[in-house]
């Protein structure tokens, strides 16, 4: 019988394209990969894969593999997911993934919900980019992840996810106590024009977020500081002056120096959903998780 996770190797590297990719997306050495297509080529008795200059890609054979392969991992997965879902208790281990103030914001305080809710349900995660956890989710590497947009939108996502909006999480405009828009109660796009800003990396979804700010006004917003952290974007605000669009879920600590100005349009938001594999939607660990991290959410945002 195909070895099943040479069969996924094989299903993720039609996916991503290269086994350097590949290898990322599952967690293993590029070795660990070459060796796994390797063994489903001897087993199978022809190439899965063949070289392309300094690439590989799949031979006609391995493309066939791979499109069934996919069905077939699926249907695994869907067979395994019905058969938990039987006892109706959510049980077994999950690995959730996430950016860094949606892990503070909704995982982390839903997780002593969920260890005395189900004792028997073990939750690890990991962090990254929304872009690279689609990857992983999709390619099985991880169960579910928690993705943003500032867009009343959804990212692009592969027909084999399922998603659900766990919250619409609003932003404010974080400064200096001394600064001169810091007694107002709220501030519009206009009076942050020519304003100083720092921010996240360009072209990131927190830089077009800021970005999005000024596009009525067909303008940009003056960035002089660049930083990935809000804590460090604060830090930036407190020492020199500078604004930073800052979300309220999993805000950081805000030091007693600096202020908190509300923007005059909610629709400035951030809008979080969860995504998972379609062949999970009958999980219970799953449904569990949806649940508990839209309870906290919702508590949350009525703080």
């Amino acid at each position: 019988m195909i070895d099943v996770l040479a069969l996924r190797t094989l299903v993720v590297l039609d996916s991503v394209g290269s086994v350097t990719a590949t290898a990322d997306s599952l967690g293993y050495t590029s070795a660990a990969i070459s060796h796994q297509l390797q063994k489903l080529s001897r087993y199978i008795g022809a190439p899965v894969t063949e070289r392309t200059g300094r690439g590989i890609a799949l031979t006609p054979m391995g493309r066939e593999l791979s499109r069934r392969g996919s069905e077939l991992l699926q249907e695994l997965e869907g067979l395994e997911t019905d058969a938990r879902a039987r006892s109706g208790e959510p049980r077994g281990r999950i690995t959730v993934g996430g950016f860094s103030t949606g892990l503070r914001g909704v995982l982390v305080p839903s997780l002593p919900r969920l260890k005395t809710i189900a004792p028997e349900l073990s939750i690890t995660n990991i962090e990254d980019e929304p872009d690279e956890l689609i990857d992983m989710v999709t390619a099985g590497r991880i169960d579910a992840s928690l993705i943003f947009d500032w867009r009343e939108s959804l990212p692009p996502l592969p027909s084999t996810l399922n998603s659900e909006l766990i919250a619409i999480d609003r932003a404010d405009i974080i400064m200096h106590r001394d600064h001169h828009l810091a007694s107002r109660a709220q501030v519009t796009r206009q009076d942050l024009l020519g304003e100083v800003f720092v921010s996240a990396p360009r072209n990131g979804v927190c830089h077009r977020w800021l970005t999005a700010l000024f596009d009525t006004l067909n303008a940009e917003p003056r960035v002089e500081y660049w930083a990935m952290e809000y804590d460090t974007q604060i830090e930036f605000a407190r020492a020199v002056g500078a604004l930073a669009l800052v979300p309220r879920l999993g805000r950081p600590h805000l030091p007693e120096d600096v202020a908190v100005v509300e923007l005059d349009d909610p629709s400035i938001a951030r809008w979080i959903y969860l995504v998972w594999r379609s062949s999970m939607t009958s999980s219970p660990a799953i449904a569990l998780l949806l649940e508990q991290m839209k309870s906290v959410a919702e508590e949350r945002a009525g703080a």
